[in-house]
This record gives C-alpha cells, sequence and structure tokens, in this order.
C-alpha cells in the first residue's frame, strides 16, 4: 500500500538551498528525493537515549549510591581518569568550534549554554565552565557521579545548544568506559 505524501513548503536560505540542489545532482537524485533521504538518516534522540540507559546498567552493576547525600557512596568509577580527561577536552573541542562558528566570545558561548544547562537542574555547571574554559581536567569520579542521573548535562546541554549529535563526544564516552572491570 503506498504512503500518502504532502507537500512541504518552507522558507529556505538562497545558498543553503543551492548547497543542497548541488549535492542532489551529485548523489542523482531529485531534491525532494535528497531531502527525504537526508532527513530519514538523522541520528535519532533514541540512540542517545540507549547509551544512557546502559550507563544506568553499569552504574548497577557497580552499586554507585545514587541517593548518597552528597557525591553519593561510590564503590568504584566506571570511566578511566584517562578517559575521562580525553572527554572533557573533546567536549571543550566542541564547544570552541560552535563558539567559533556562531563568531561568539567564549563568555557569550557560555551563557547562551547555560540558558541550556537549565534543563538539567542536576548538573555541576561551575565544573562544566572549568572544563570548557581549560581550567580544569575532568576525572573518571567526577564523570562518573556526572551520569549518575542518567546523563550528563555538559554532554546534554552541548547538544541541544549545536543542535548536533556530538559524535566525536560520544566516541570519547564510549572509550572513558572501564570494560575490563565488567568482565
Amino acid at each position: 500500500m503506498a504512503r500518502e505524501r504532502t507537500q512541504l513548503n518552507i522558507k529556505i536560505d538562497p545558498d543553503l538551498l543551492l548547497k543542497l540542489k548541488s549535492e542532489a545532482i551529485k548523489s542523482g537524485k531529485t531534491l525532494t528525493e535528497f531531502v527525504v533521504q537526508q532527513l530519514k538518516n538523522m541520528p535519532k534522540k533514541n540512540d542517545e537515549d540507549q547509551l544512557e540507559k546502559r550507563l544506568l546498567k553499569l552504574e548497577k552493576f557497580l552499586m554507585i549510591d545514587k541517593k548518597a547525600p552528597g557525591k553519593g557512596k561510590q564503590i568504584g568509577t566506571i570511566f578511566s581518569d584517562e578517559g575521562a580527561k580525553e572527554y572533557g577536552e573533546t567536549a571543550r573541542m566542541e564547544f570552541l568550534a560552535y563558539a567559533k562558528k556562531k563568531n561568539l566570545g567564549i563568555y557569550d558561548a557560555l551563557e547562551e549554554l547555560d540558558r541550556h544547562l537549565l534543563n538539567y537542574p542536576h548538573g555541576d555547571n561551575e565544573l562544566i565552565y572549568q572544563i570548557l574554559l581549560g581550567t580544569h581536567e575532568l576525572t573518571g569520579l567526577e564523570m562518573t557521579i556526572a551520569y549518575r542521573y542518567g546523563s550528563c548535562a555538559l554532554r546534554s546541554a552541548l547538544n541541544d545548544m549545536t543542535n548536533d549529535p556530538l559524535e566525536r563526544l560520544n566516541k570519547a564516552f564510549l572509550d572513558a568506559v572501564i570494560t575490563k572491570s565488567l568482565v
């Protein structure tokens, strides 16, 4: 059974339209076919949710007590210090690249990020600012604590701000996990 189709009319920047048409021609598709394909291939937010669900399972395995006051009772960390440092540096590079792309000074970019951090009240904003300013190296324990609520405020707010799946940051996250302690 054929799907019903409908028309979408949008206003778009002429340079962007030209780029879309050019890419469609290069791929041998009509503009409509190309745009539909791009929309179908967009990363799903659910992929990020799956990553966070897997992390919650790891936390249960390591018996991290989320209900303990303060930082919580830690039996172990799920991230290496080296991996956490790389994750923090990757977050910083993504943040700086966004600021440059948008022609923002670092403090203007931090203000914009701050608006997105309001959606993640469990985050340690001061630590996030220090990481993004390059004045603090993230540790494995700090990264574990950041994820104790099921998501990292830094990663989530950066994702919201940039409207980008931040694949390099996701890779750095996965690389930071201590896998041999799970065997």
